[in-house]
Parts: C-alpha cells; sequence; structure tokens
C-alpha cells in the first residue's frame, strides 16, 4: 500500500505531458508500466508529490525506417516478443527479451522504456542497449533530444535524463552487416536479478568487427566494439582473452548489491566473456 499523498496525471498527448513535468521537475514521477516505481512507491522508497501516467500517450508502436528500428518507450516485453520487425531487425533484442525474469505479469507489463530509464545495474536492458548503440529520444517543452547509449547511462540507477524530460522511444540502427549474436546472463536463482549479463554480436561490413557489452557487473554498462581480421575468425584464442580483459577492465569498480559484491562479479566477468565470444565465433559451446 501506497503511504503518502500525490496526484496523478494522465496527459492526453506529449504537449501535455511535457507542461506538467516542466511544471513539476523533481517532484513528479514518470510512470509507465508501473513495475518498479509502484513497489518503490509502496515501500516509501520514492515519495513524488505527482504521478505522470504515460499510458494514453500510445508510445507502444515498433516501426522501421530507412535507417532505425524505432520502439515506442511504453513497449512491453511481450510486445518485444511478438514483433517480426524485432526479430528480423534486432535479434539481440528479442533474445534479452526472452530472458526476462519475472513471469507473465513482469513480460507483460515491464516496458523496455521503463528499464531504461529505472537503469538498475542489475537489469537486462542496459547492456543490451549499449551492445545495440541505441539511441534514446528525450521529450520536453523544449523539443525532442537524442542521446547515445553510451551517454545515457551515467551511473547506478541514473541517466542523462533531465527532471523536466521523459522517453519516448528508442532508435536502435539499422544494421545489414549483423552476422551472429549472443545474449545470456547469470543468475543466483532461476527469479533473482542477473549477476552479469553479456551481449556480444559479430560484424561483417567493409572491415569485421566484434560488438560486446557487459550489463550487471559494473555500475554502468561497460561495452566495446573491437575491429578484428579474418585470421582471427580461424585463431580466435587470442583475442578472446584479450576481449575477456578488457571487458573486466571496462567494468571498473564493479556493483554491489544483496545478490553478490563487486570483487565476485568482476572476477565472473572474463569466464563469461570467454563462453560467449567463443560461442559467437565459432559456434562451440564449452
Amino acid at each position: 500500500m501506497i503511504g503518502h499523498y500525490f496526484d496523478f496525471h494522465q496527459p492526453r498527448d506529449l504537449d501535455e505531458a511535457a507542461a506538467l513535468l516542466a511544471a513539476f521537475r523533481e517532484d513528479a514521477s514518470v510512470l509507465g508500466g508501473g513495475t518498479m516505481l509502484v513497489p518503490s512507491m509502496s515501500a516509501n522508497l520514492v515519495c513524488p508529490g505527482h504521478v505522470i501516467s504515460l499510458g494514453a500517450l500510445r508510445l507502444d508502436e515498433i516501426a522501421l525506417d530507412d535507417t532505425h528500428l524505432h520502439i515506442g518507450a511504453m513497449t512491453t516485453y511481450a510486445q518485444l516478443l511478438a514483433s517480426p520487425l524485432v526479430a528480423r531487425q534486432a535479434p539481440l533484442l528479442a533474445a534479452m527479451a526472452a530472458q526476462v525474469t519475472g513471469g507473465a505479469s513482469i513480460v507483460n507489463q515491464g516496458t523496455l522504456g521503463g528499464a531504461a530509464s529505472y537503469a538498475n545495474p542489475s537489469s537486462d536492458a542496459p547492456g543490451c542497449l549499449a551492445a545495440l548503440e541505441a539511441e534514446f529520444e528525450l521529450r520536453s517543452s523544449q523539443g525532442v533530444r537524442h542521446v547515445a547509449a553510451r551517454e545515457f547511462f551515467i551511473d547506478a540507477f541514473c541517466t542523462a535524463r533531465r527532471a523536466d524530460e521523459f522517453l519516448i522511444g528508442v532508435r536502435v540502427p539499422r544494421d545489414t552487416t549483423l552476422v551472429a549474436c549472443e545474449y545470456q546472463k547469470y543468475k543466483a536463482s532461476a527469479s533473482s536479478w542477473p549477476i552479469v549479463t553479456v551481449a556480444c554480436s559479430l560484424h561483417r561490413g567493409e572491415q569485421i568487427s566484434v560488438r560486446l557489452a557487459v550489463g550487471a557487473a559494473g555500475r554502468r554498462p561497460a561495452y566495446r566494439r573491437f575491429a578484428i581480421d579474418k585470421q582471427v575468425l580461424l585463431a580466435p584464442d587470442a583475442f578472446i582473452e584479450h576481449a575477456a580483459i578488457s571487458a573486466r577492465d571496462l567494468v571498473g569498480e564493479g556493483w554491489s548489491d544483496e545478490l553478490a559484491d563487486a570483487d565476485y562479479r568482476r572476477a565472473v566477468v572474463p569466464g563469461v566473456v570467454k563462453r560467449h565470444l567463443r560461442i559467437l565465433l565459432t559456434g562451440t559451446k564449452t
């Protein structure tokens, strides 16, 4: 039960939502699927004076243009899984959505935009979106601005979103160079938050590259793109070792919570990165 009074607002369009946020700023919380905000309010972890719902703004469209796959901020995990566009254009995102923990209530109610905005280090969305080199569309009374994933996730539970802005969508670049991708997370139990997530993909364009993102291990996603040559595909061991150590170093100080401390998470990173890069590059599970 929520133990404090607040004003509930359900704006009818983007302009009205932006005006409300401009007026209330830090005293307002934005309500998406509610899977994080409502429990936090019930536990008195956050006590906003105003709650602004995005439910009437139709921000759950998935569309494709010449350059990007556009995913509305209110798109649920279930909608991601049901979308042929996501399956074709962003299979890494579909793989992540298929592994979301929490059962039908989270899959059907939880939203991609909400997970990104909440920026819990121990969650699936930040690392996956970093690996996809996604871009975030933020709306305010001043208009729309776009922020790349590498700049959006700043720290634990902290993003580049200003108090007068709300997330309206995520843009994933169209990529005809994708050859294969892998997403996996490691958990203390079937129902727990991840301890480490690994998202990686292999690309063949003018040059061959590997994109690697590690989530949950640090306070923000660790991401790096590696340029490789054909010889690496024939003998990948040295590259895999190098990438695994680089990933651990990119994690930085690490993230601690009740499931695992920072030292343990950082120690796990090289092993899980090696495993999934080997699958990605050779198709061999070890």
